[in-house]
């Protein structure tokens, strides 16, 4: 490792530039895209008063709207080309050389690692800094090593013994640290204190950080401790971001979907909209509502837990939309304009509808139909969500199947990701909704006059319509405005399929599945420990020792001997291959212990055998 001045000057450069804000989110476009949704209230609201005929305003912010919508659309579907890729729960867990890469964000529960912003040996010890994502978080809640689990002391060493069989002191071998990411941080002093370039300026402001000290080790004991060398994976489970509880107004840790979607969508690293358009009256009830949905306690088969969390991670250079979408996905949740020009959350949950579209609304229709085409139907769906019983990774769930339609028409799957759903329940619970809707009764798109106005901000109405014979509950997919000439709104357009109570009914012991078992298996990286050697005293006197092959190419053997009272060890050589050596000439009538250990080819050591015990008698 190079100790120069100039490369810990590069290290602190890239610390400092991993600071710099150069990938949040920069999208003008949803400023004009919430502004088309502000558009639409306020020309609704007009449109529903008694001027609607004579209210040029009102055409002409319908008929901006719609212009502003198209380019919207066609700017989004450039742009989908190019998005960035999302991380993967397990992608979050490396920790990469690379000190200018994207800023992550943390929601929930989740297990983290971060790119080094510093790392340099000196004095045989190794230090690193990892930048773990955007802070503040709330709290560290577990530190790992590589693969083990391990506790720290009040100064930050290692409690237990993972390497007890090299007789190294508790908390002398590793180090550990870490910063919530507060908007004002300290330093870390104990690396200030031996890189003088590393001043009380690196702070480190609002970003999680963990600082680690690989103490220097013995060749033999190295690789026992640091299998990985400098490249060990430090790793945390944390509690990540603070947002706000729409009822209680607290900002705490909270993993409530609708508490998490809501920070997301006016925090200033998410979607950055202005806090007045969550905080209408009508909005705030939404809200409030949307959180209590969520919050609902839904049986399990272990019990019960609330209906929709949110865990995962999101990068800054990610956009918006791609990462509100994968929370929508995991809460059936949908973001739905209020009256008073509010934004607010919709979180599924079944409702008699208050609004019905009969044949006094309907003006016409298009695709009417029963049921989806073979193409958009499915019979079976696959999923992937969050188990923390995996390491925190994607896990497949158990699919949902309908038995009878794959005997009819054999399996027609669909795959899903619920990746911010952190329980086998919570995603099964969202694939039964998706596997109605794969396989609706009716669909299709309803053209009403102004009084399908009323279904705006719906998700569910019942629709009559005596020439079909519909009478049912349908879930509004698409709400369009028909503009006609001269800009004048003539009626909505509404896109529908129908949706059952049953959708959102639950028996967890029916329904539940069963969680993918937990496959990770316990590997034993340690060393083998031969048997004690044979020991024959022959003439001279000299010991004959014969042992057992060595069990492994990869592993060489060592033998060594003492005097029983000197407590000074002697090597004795061994040639590749054989399974015999001879020791040097002993001392007659003295006691002697003979072991075996084995050595890997890198040089890491095992632990030597017991002991062989003789006396050097004189051979005749």
């Amino acid at each position: 490792m190079n100790n120069s001045l100039q490369l810990r000057r590069q290290h602190l450069r890239g610390f400092n530039n991993f600071l710099e804000d150069t990938t949040a989110l920069r999208n003008p476009q949803l400023y004009k895209t919430f502004g088309f949704i502000e558009g639409i209230v306020f020309s609704t609201l007009v449109a529903t008063g008694s001027t609607l005929a004579g209210s040029a305003f009102a055409i002409a912010a319908i008929t901006g709207a719609v212009s502003i919508g198209l380019s919207i659309g066609l700017s989004y579907l450039a742009s989908s080309i190019f998005a960035p890729k999302a991380p993967k729960p397990e992608d979050v867990q490396q920790s990469v050389k690379n000190p200018i890469s994207p800023r992550m964000r943390h929601y929930g529960r989740v297990k983290v690692s971060g790119p080094w912003t510093f790392a340099e040996a000196k004095g045989g010890d190794f230090y690193k800094v990892l930048a773990i994502g955007q802070g503040p978080i709330d709290a560290v809640e577990e530190y790992w090593l590589d693969d083990t689990k391990v506790t720290l002391n009040v100064d930050g060493g290692v409690v237990e013994e993972p390497w007890a069989s090299t007789g190294t002191p508790i908390g002398s071998v590793v180090q550990i640290k870490s910063r919530l990411g507060a908007a004002t941080e300290t330093h870390y002093s104990e690396l200030a204190s031996v890189f003088p370039e590393w001043t009380s300026d690196h702070r480190g402001d609002g970003v999680a950080s963990l600082y680690a000290k690989q103490f220097a080790s013995g060749q033999e004991f190295y690789l026992s401790r640091f299998p990985s060398g400098v490249n060990t994976n430090y790793r945390l489970v944390i509690r990540s971001a603070q947002v706000k509880n729409p009822v209680t107004s607290a900002t705490e840790w909270n993993d409530n979907a609708a508490a998490v979607i809501r920070d997301y969508v006016v925090h200033k690293d998410g979607m950055r909209l202005p806090e007045s358009i969550v905080s209408t009256p009508l909005a705030q009830a939404g809200w409030v509502t949307a959180y209590n949905r969520a919050a609902t306690n839904i049986a399990t088969k272990a019990g019960s837990e609330p209906r929709y969390r949110l865990w995962g991670s999101y990068s800054l250079e990610e956009r918006p939309a791609d990462v509100l979408g994968r929370m929508m996905a995991s809460c059936d949740g949908r973001l739905v304009p209020t009256p008073d020009g509010g934004l607010t959350l919709d979180i599924g949950e079944w409702q008699e509808p208050t609004v019905t579209i009969d044949e006094s609304t309907i003006v016409g229709f298009s695709e009417v139909g029963r049921g989806r085409d073979v193409l958009t139907s499915a019979n079976t769906i696959r999923a992937k969500y969050l188990d923390p019983a995996q390491d925190y990774q994607g896990a497949d769930a158990d699919p949902w199947v309908d038995a009878a339609d794959v005997g009819d028409r054999g399996e027609i799957a669909t795959d899903m990701e619920f990746i911010m759903a952190p329980s086998h329940s919570q995603a099964r619970r969202l694939m039964k909704l998706a596997a109605f809707r794969a396989n609706p009764s009716w669909v299709g798109q309803f053209q009403c006059n102004l009084g399908g106005l009323a279904a705006f901000g719906e998700r569910f109405v019942r629709i009559s319509f005596p020439k079909f014979g519909i009478n049912s509950v349908f879930e509004v997919q698409d709400f369009r405005f028909n503009i006609g000439e001269g800009g004048i709104l003539q009626g909505v357009t509404l896109q529908v399929q129908s949706m059952p109570s049953a959708a959102y009914d639950w028996n967890a012991a029916q329904e539940e599945g069963d969680a993918p078992v937990y496959d990770e298996t316990e590997v034993d990286n340690t060393v083998p420990v031969p048997d004690a050697p044979t020991v024959d005293i022959l003439a001279g006197p000299i010991a004959h020792l014969s042992f057992s092959p060595s069990p492994s190419a990869i592993l060489s053997i060592e033998a060594r001997y003492k005097i029983t009272s000197s407590g000074t060890w002697n090597s004795i050589p061994i040639e590749e291959g054989t399974t015999t050596a001879d020791s040097s000439t002993l001392v007659e009538d003295e006691e002697y212990e003979f072991q075996l250990r084995y050595v890997t080819e890198k040089g890491r050591a095992g632990d030597w055998s017991a002991s062989t015990v003789v006396i050097a008698d004189s051979v005749p």
